[in-house]
């Protein structure tokens, strides 16, 4: 071969490893950019959630989910002053192994989904058609955004 038949493969070559090296990058942007403002659990999986929320948490976090000055709340600024800049998964992982804290991860993987759901439900965010995953590698790409009003 001559030298410009070895150019042009080198730099088709390249081209094909920067295309596949873009797609993934877009694959994993989008994918990052799912948020909770897209529905990402169901109305009456909140509904489930408050009742395991009233039976398990609201003793420490209150039936408002304002907390107390020990306890933070799950609400308003005191949610968005922790978790803010977080993802849903990171806050399943939290609920699902350290809580209730008279009992950490003595809830089911069902039983989580549904207190988050009800905690988003409470930040007023929308429902949507599918039930929030229980599994944490679907849960963190979903990023926890406060609302604007």
């Amino acid at each position: 071969m001559n030298k410009r038949a070895n150019i042009a493969i080198a730099t088709l070559a390249g081209l094909a490893i920067v295309s596949v090296f873009q797609s993934s990058y877009t694959a994993i942007d989008a994918q990052g950019s799912k948020s909770v403002t897209q529905g990402v659990f169901t109305a009456e999986q909140a509904k489930r959630g408050a009742g395991l929320y009233k039976e398990n948490c609201s003793f420490c976090h209150g039936e408002d989910l304002k907390g107390t000055d020990v306890v933070p709340g799950l609400a308003d600024n005191a949610f968005w002053g922790y978790w803010s800049e977080k993802s849903v998964g990171d806050l399943f992982e939290k609920i699902n192994t350290s809580m209730p804290a008279t009992a950490p991860g003595s809830l089911t993987v069902v039983q989580t989904a549904d207190i988050v759901a009800h905690i988003l439900n409470a930040q007023k965010f929308p429902a949507g058609s599918t039930e929030l995953a229980t599994k944490l590698e679907e849960l963190k790409p979903i990023m926890l955004a406060k609302p604007t009003p």
